[in-house]
């Protein structure tokens, strides 16, 4: 991969001599950019190009050539990576757009193209992209001009799937004087994709941050993988958020954990901080750019009475605490003050001062203070007026920061001319308001204590489940090419060790008298049939049944319904459960991710309130816990308001047995168990209904 950013001899294929060529701004870019390689041109007009002789064909190249970029029409473009492949190039670039993008036949296109590469073992970028951006070496190769005055170099390193967004992204990044490392635009990801590029990034020392605009993700097990093993901050800007909106699932866990909230859960148990838009995305590399937030202690400093206070409300909605400065230094501070009306405290409002050494001064003595974590400083200059000023101290904060080895968030309010130019002359990021400083300190925050936790996370528990009886009913399931019944599915999750209601498969009236005063009322009746079924929206569950008398009723009752179905498995006589908060636990296979765990407030309302929180397998202790914690619900469980707490040690216990089946069982597709009634601390929990697939189509 190295080569790929690094080339020495560097073919661009489909340049002329006309002026609105792409395959032209190519070279000019590598040109312009000082690229420190050797440049072949390659076009069927020949001529002449910025001094180079454009050849005529891939043929009349030199030997040793290490990259292609192509830009000629996608019809043209296999026959091209044929000559490449044996002219020995092994890396091309395809900017040409056309392909699977396009049409049906732009995708068989593109099955041809990687057939070609491979008999050669070329690896390929795009198509449909705009290249390679390698700031090190001016390797620049976007089909169209770039000014060197909007394209800085810096720490910053971006992989996206769009061209566009590329674009984009530099030149929000360099109006805010942010410069970038390496860039690449994956195109179509016909060959390399983000894995591959990502895992050369966290390498580069060249590259600090790195931004990831996705549009789908197909590779994200490996992705958290690789995200868990860096320090560096990896910032996602996921797109196309409902994929699966029009589908309706016939599965609660499927439904509940939609595409959005899995990938949600998986980046931020990865330590990959998600931004919605491009804004945060800016945000989110200038918070990265100076010292972490390495605790919730904040310090307010203002030349505004009334920004501070609006900063000190976004800072409790982002969970920080305002550090109480102490008295002799808020003395000094007040000393300072011409009018002596203003009481400093935390916010401090520094508006009656216009001493800019004395701003710096009395940030550097907040952070000597062991206990504060982080500055938000808002600065609003006159226009015109304090431009100069204004870039000593972002200059002084850039070295305070840096010696002290905690942030402060800038916050720079101004005419828009002014905070242009204090931005150019200024090596420190700024913020325009603290609606943004304190979003991205709390990011800034979160992800160190992400980082931190990853770094002492332990295995996940293990327990004694009885393999061998689960795998004989799964399997003998799919021998005989049929769903779980209800009994089966509820004997998996007993198997596994989590207690579930007692219940017997009963398949005529005299068996079920039989059970069920062995039993005892009340009873639940259930269709004993593929567990895959909504039983109570299809009339197949029946419950509270008190006596013998409505026993012989509701069964005769179930069987007409049972026949409906052709059910061959009975019915279900269960204990009926009448007491317990009903919870929700299920799993499910992700195609990204593999498979998910989720936990939320269960029963018929599942979907309806949607209190669910999810994570990837495998999860630890300590992650159980959290997935709790965060329920809303979470107060309830507790015992809020003077009801009972109850028995989280058990819930906890169940969310790690059924993570580990749905690990230790591949087979396992996707299962529910809805509701699990979780009963007063002490006295545990059980399940009452179980659905389990083997069949992703059921999902």
């Amino acid at each position: 991969m190295h080569r790929l950013f690094y080339p020495e001899r560097v073919a661009v294929i489909g340049v002329s001599q006309r002026r609105q060529n792409m395959g032209r701004n190519i070279v000019e870019n590598l040109f312009r950019f000082h690229f420190d390689g050797e440049v072949f041109t390659v076009g069927r007009g020949g001529g002449v190009v910025f001094g180079r002789k454009v050849l005529t064909s891939v043929e009349e190249l030199p030997e040793g050539i290490d990259i292609a970029v192509i830009l000629t029409p996608a019809a043209t473009v296999p026959a091209i990576v044929d000559g490449c492949g044996r002219k020995g190039i092994k890396w091309v670039i395809v900017e040409t757009g056309g392909f699977g993008e396009y049409s049906q036949e732009g995708r068989k296109l593109e099955e041809e193209l990687l057939q070609v590469a491979r008999r050669w073992g070329v690896r390929l970028i795009g198509p449909n992209g705009i290249g390679i951006i390698n700031m090190g070496n001016g390797f620049v190769t976007p089909f169209f001009p770039l000014r060197r005055e909007a394209l800085r170099e810096g720490k910053v390193g971006i992989i996206s799937q769009s061209g566009g967004v590329v674009f984009a992204l530099i030149n929000l990044l360099a109006s805010s004087n942010i410069g970038v490392s390496k860039v690449v635009s994956m195109g179509n990801k016909l060959d390399l994709n983000e894995i591959d590029y990502l895992t050369y990034l966290v390498q580069d020392e060249e590259t600090q941050i790195i931004i990831l605009y996705l549009e789908s993700i197909s590779h994200g097990r490996r992705l958290m993988e690789i995200a868990k093993r860096t320090k560096k901050p990896i910032i996602v800007q996921k797109v196309n958020i409902y994929p699966s909106s029009t589908q309706i699932a016939r599965f609660h866990t499927a439904a509940l954990a939609t595409d959005d909230k899995v990938v949600d859960a998986a980046l931020r148990e990865a330590g990959i901080v998600r931004a919605r838009d491009y804004r945060e995305v800016v945000n989110f590399v200038k918070v990265f750019s100076i010292p972490p937030m390495r605790g919730n202690n904040l310090v307010v400093i203002s030349r505004s009475g009334g920004i501070a206070i609006s900063a000190s409300d976004f800072a409790e909605e982002y969970g920080f605490q305002l550090y109480p400065l102490p008295g002799d230094f808020l003395r000094r501070v007040q000393k300072a003050f011409r009018a002596k009306v203003i009481t400093p405290t935390n916010p401090l409002d520094v508006g009656d001062l216009f001493d800019f050494n004395f701003y710096t001064k009395i940030t550097e003595e907040v952070l000597k203070e062991e206990g504060v974590d982080g500055i938000l400083f808002q600065h609003a200059a006159a226009p015109g007026l304090e431009t100069e000023e204004s870039i000593n101290l972002g200059k002084a904060f850039n070295e305070l920061a840096n010696r002290y080895q905690k942030p402060i968030a800038l916050c720079f309010l101004s005419d828009e001319q002014s905070i242009a130019f204090v931005k150019k002359s200024v090596d420190y990021p700024m913020f325009s308001e603290p609606g943004e400083a304190l979003p991205a300190l709390a990011v800034s925050r979160d992800h160190y204590q992400r980082s931190k936790e990853i770094e002492l996370e332990k295995p996940p528990a293990a327990f004694p489940l009885d393999r061998d009886g689960i795998f004989q009913i799964i399997q003998r399931a799919l021998t005989q090419k049929r769903p779980l019944l209800l009994h089966e599915a509820l004997d998996i999750v007993a198997a596994a060790g989590i207690k579930t209601a007692f219940y017997f498969p009963c398949h005529d009236l005299d068996e079920a008298r039989t059970r069920a005063e062995q039993m005892g009322y009340p009873l639940a009746l259930k269709v004993n049939g593929p567990s895959t079924f909504h039983k109570t929206d299809m009339g197949t569950v029946i419950l509270n049944v008190r006596n013998q008398k409505e026993l012989e009723e509701k069964f005769n009752q179930l069987i007409k319904v049972s026949e409906k179905w052709d059910n061959k498995g009975g019915i279900l006589l269960q204990e009926f459960a009448q007491r317990g908060t009903e919870l929700i636990l299920g799993g499910k296979v992700d195609e990204g991710f593999g498979p998910i765990l989720l936990l939320g407030f269960g029963g018929i309302y599942a979907e309806v309130l949607g209190d669910t929180v999810l994570r990837v397998l495998p999860i630890s202790e300590k992650e159980a816990e959290g997935m709790i914690s965060e329920l809303r619900g979470y107060p309830l469980l507790q015992g809020a308001r003077g009801n009972p707490a109850l028995d989280l040690s058990f819930l906890k216990e169940a969310l790690l047995r059924l993570a580990q089946l749905m690990i230790d069982f591949p087979q396992i597709k996707g299962i529910d168990l809805n509701p699990l009634f979780l009963f007063r601390e002490g006295e545990g929990g059980m399940v009452v209904d179980a659905r389990i697939i083997t069949d992703d189509k059921e999902l």
